[in-house]
């Protein structure tokens, strides 16, 4: 398949300050009010109701010219994060597919950092690298990670190996909602050991997404997008 060109992630200063206000008048009413009283942000499993739309720029790396990974790598991991969160209240579209020319195999911090120039505002952005290795553990080839670029205020972002499994993006979306630790627990999102079906959060995890969640609505981190039934 041809990977998408282009970005049109670009947000509007009506569109983007619109929703700060809106955002911050939630904010003002308090977590508690928010999470009780939008049915569309009620992140329980089992409870019917709209749910809160993210939009996800994925950024493919380009290697003697050719993407290392193809649409179908891309809309397998992003149907495996779908069908983990919207139990959570969370859905993500895919807002932008495109590629970027730059570090393709990432093996040091520097490599990593090297794609903060190529974030885009109001989006959770993920990189599909042809490689990426552990930074503190030399030789362990890593799958997926959660990156905050040291040099960038503010910047992080997912980056994904072209090896990934399709349930890896969904692990990393997870510290990016704000579970930086790993679970114990076998089954659990976070956690390193799967067991059969979907992988759950616990109460705390799922309480630290909500107010991860909610700050990055109310800061205009990222700016949800309408879901189309």
């Amino acid at each position: 398949m041809i990977l998408l060109t282009g970005h049109n992630s670009v947000v509007t200063a009506r569109k983007k300050a619109a929703f700060s206000v809106w955002a911050a008048c939630l904010g003002a009413l308090g977590s508690t009010w928010l999470w009780t009283t939008a049915p569309w942000l009620v992140a329980a499993e089992g409870i019917a109701g709209e749910v809160v739309e993210l939009p996800l720029d994925v950024q493919v790396a380009l290697q003697d010219g050719k993407p290392v990974a193809d649409e179908a790598f891309v809309e397998a991991h992003l149907d495996w994060a779908n069908q983990v969160f919207e139990r959570y209240g969370v859905h993500f579209s895919l807002h932008s597919l495109g590629t970027y020319e730059g570090t393709v195999a990432m093996e040091s911090r520097g490599d990593r950092d090297s794609l903060a120039p190529h974030v885009h505002e109001g989006v959770i952005n993920c990189f599909v690298v042809a490689s990426l290795m552990d930074v503190d553990e030399p030789g362990r080839v890593r799958r997926g990670v959660h990156w905050h670029a040291e040099a960038v205020t503010r910047a992080h972002y997912v980056i994904l190996s072209a090896i990934a499994q399709p349930f890896v993006l969904a692990h990393e979306l997870g510290h990016f909602l704000g579970n930086p630790r790993h679970s114990p627990t076998p089954g659990n999102l976070m956690s390193y050991t799967r067991r059969p079906g979907l992988p759950f959060l616990d109460a705390k995890q799922l309480a630290r997404l909500k107010r991860r969640l909610q700050r990055y609505l109310r800061e205009g981190e990222l700016v949800p997008m309408k879901r189309d039934l």
